[in-house]
């Protein structure tokens, strides 16, 4: 079930579903470590007996409240005659998560109204040595294992609660709406808190539930004191402003831009901003809700692809400030060798991967994509180019350029292409025109940052490498009788290089990285074949990543789904080339593809437009931003 609203601040990240539960709950790193693991927090409501799930006659709507992460969901029950407002958001940066609720009787009769917060937690993701209790100075429930706390509770005071292990369940009492406060359990546990009042013939009240994240019990009430002190509704108040004047610092889209298109901008800014922690990595999603179709891992980590091509659309917009802790990161995740590895987690560890460090021979390989390493660079000389902040480059060349440059120029054959390494959907090894196109533009990028920080001799060499590797990637992967570059070179049995014709939308690369003009014979060619083999032709239509695709297909007959990032690279192109329509289209395309909240998923069903994989997935919307950043700058 994907998710249909996020909210962050940074280091306290929350996730919820088309129920309004809470399923993905994030502490103290936005990404890790996920204390519900994508189970449910159950809002369950009781009208004068009659208890209802949030599946059960429940008219559902989600959005956020203007130029805001604060959410603004709407539910209505017409057979029980109520109505629920529910205003969602965490501190600007304390961890503190507040769900105000607004409770409206919509009939001309009193009601009895019981609604139940049920909390199925599982702090560092697992059952084990989790224990919950009341705590009478704070009046609250705090699930409690290591250093992690959270208090529960609702203001002005909870009704009633109880805490259980599973095997007798919360949940059983809840049907019974009888809460028998026992006061402390350990292990695989669950918990419920609980709001009553009545409400007369067409009135509403207004309460709020809160969860507090801390790191012992005098951290939970040292930040619920000060909360209760300066008042939630001010706590929500200065949260609003400030998202309102984080959105206002951005460079403008020119009005002419349509205003669903400056929207969906707006609200992408945001969401991206939800995703970055408060030290530097920035996460792919934070859905979890993919766990069981991905072998049991999920999107929670931090590429350095998505990563860079994600900076370079928020320094765009103008958020050069927020961008540099990214970098700050990278330079502290590289490796002594001068290359990222697959992925990391947001404190800087080495994720999961699915890259051999041997091949099938067993003979050594770099278990690496090296358009990572490349395009990191790339966003970094791009930083320099908006902020103009030479000191930050002077202090990250040391740690980050100048590694990463020696191993881009080292790492190639005797054609002067950078080795084999995985591709950019990280499935197929080879020597990639899309990763070359990638070091061209890392090592052409090096060079210029090299000669900026007085470098000269390494400016030199690194410009004359990426010139080396335009030259081997115009010789050796234009397939002149295909009329177009190949998607990669890949070694036979004997160790030959043979090519490899798969279309693939990432070939634009050979536009977007500059290394070509946009109306180069080649690039026309080869974006020719892309349309030509990637466009799906029916349903929502849109582009696929390459042909076969197998990754969440949904029939053979499509050469894959239609993503986001793909979609855009194509409008990209046809911005760049002056089809401004065209590329409306498909602005207006990914436009039409947002939830009810204005989230993006990473592909979408091309029969039925359903969300596919993670919702949101960040780079979906930095690639929307960058695209629209296009059409801005075309317009001027």
């Amino acid at each position: 079930m994907y998710r249909e609203a996020v909210i962050s601040n940074g280091q306290f990240f929350i996730n919820f579903d088309k129920y309004l539960s809470l399923r993905d709950l994030y502490f103290p790193y936005v990404g890790q470590y996920n204390h519900l693991r994508g189970n449910k927090n159950h809002l369950i409501v009781s009208v004068d007996g009659d208890l209802r799930y949030m599946d059960e006659g429940w008219e559902r709507k989600f959005s956020y409240k203007k130029n805001s992460l604060i959410t603004d969901m709407k539910a209505v029950n017409k057979d029980l005659g109520v109505s629920l407002r529910i205003n969602d958001l965490i501190h600007k940066y304390l961890p503190v998560y507040i769900r105000k609720i607004t409770v409206k009787n919509l009939t001309k009769e009193k009601k009895n109204i019981k609604i139940f917060f049920y909390h199925d937690f599982c702090l560092y993701e697992t059952e084990a040595g989790n224990t919950a209790l009341y705590h009478p100075e704070m009046k609250g429930l705090v699930h409690y294992r290591e250093s992690t706390y959270l208090l529960i509770s609702i203001f002005p005071e909870i009704s009633d609660y109880t805490i259980s292990v599973k095997r007798e369940s919360c949940m059983n009492q809840i049907k019974n709406q009888k809460l028998e406060k026992n006061p402390i359990a350990r292990g695989d546990i669950d918990s419920v808190v609980a709001y009553y009042t009545d409400l007369q013939p067409e009135e509403e009240k207004e309460f709020y539930y809160y969860i507090i994240a801390g790191k012992s019990f005098d951290d939970l009430e040292e930040k619920q004191k000060r909360m209760l002190e300066e008042g939630i509704q001010h706590f929500i108040e200065e949260t609003e402003i400030f998202h309102n004047s984080w959105l206002k610092e951005k460079k403008e889209i020119k009005s002419s831009i349509g205003r669903k298109i400056r929207e969906l901008y707006n609200k992408s800014l945001l969401i991206i901003k939800a995703h970055i922690d408060n030290r530097g990595a920035i996460i792919a999603s934070a859905d979890s809700s993919i766990f069981h179709r991905f072998n049991k891992d999920h999107y929670s980590y931090s590429w350095p692809r998505d990563n860079a091509f994600i900076v370079m659309a928020l320094d765009r917009a103008g958020y050069g400030n927020t961008t540099k802790k990214f970098f700050e990161f990278a330079s502290k995740t590289l490796t002594k060798k001068g290359y990222f590895l697959q992925k990391y987690l947001p404190d800087g560890s080495f994720g999961s991967s699915w890259h051999p460090w041997i091949d099938q021979e067993g003979k050594p390989q770099l278990p690496i994509q090296e358009d990572e390493t490349a395009l990191v660079i790339w966003a970094l000389y791009h930083h320099y180019k908006i902020t103009k902040d030479i000191e930050f480059i002077d202090r990250m060349y040391g740690s980050l350029v100048r590694p990463a440059a020696e191993f881009m120029v080292r790492y190639r054959d005797e054609n002067g292409l950078p080795l084999e390494s995985y591709d950019p959907w990280e499935e197929r090894r080879g020597v990639l025109t899309y990763t070359c196109s990638t070091v061209f533009a890392g090592l052409m990028s090096a060079s210029k940052m090299a000669h900026l920080t007085g470098n000269i001799e390494e400016s030199k060499r690194y410009e004359k490498a990426a010139r080396e590797v335009r030259q081997a990637i115009l010789k050796h992967l234009y397939n002149k009788k295909a009329e177009r570059f190949v998607k990669m070179l890949v070694r036979d049995k004997n160790g030959n290089l043979m090519e490899d014709l798969t279309v693939d939308a990432s070939l634009i690369s050979v536009f977007f990285t500059g290394m070509l003009p946009p109306n180069d014979y080649r690039v026309l060619n080869t974006v020719h074949a892309i349309k030509e083999r990637l466009w799906v032709n029916f349903g929502i239509k849109g582009l696929a990543r390459f042909e076969g695709d197998l990754y969440h297909r949904i029939d053979k007959y499509y050469p894959g789904n239609p993503w986001i990032i793909t979609t855009m690279w194509l409008a990209d192109w046809y911005i760049a080339t002056d089809r401004i329509d065209e590329a409306l289209k498909l602005i207006n395309w990914a436009v039409e593809r947002q939830s009810q909240a204005g989230l993006l998923a990473e592909q979408y069903d091309p029969e039925t437009g359903k969300p596919l994989s993670v919702v949101p997935l960040t780079w979906s919307h930095a690639a929307f931003c960058w695209t629209v950043q296009n059409l801005n700058e075309k317009l001027s």
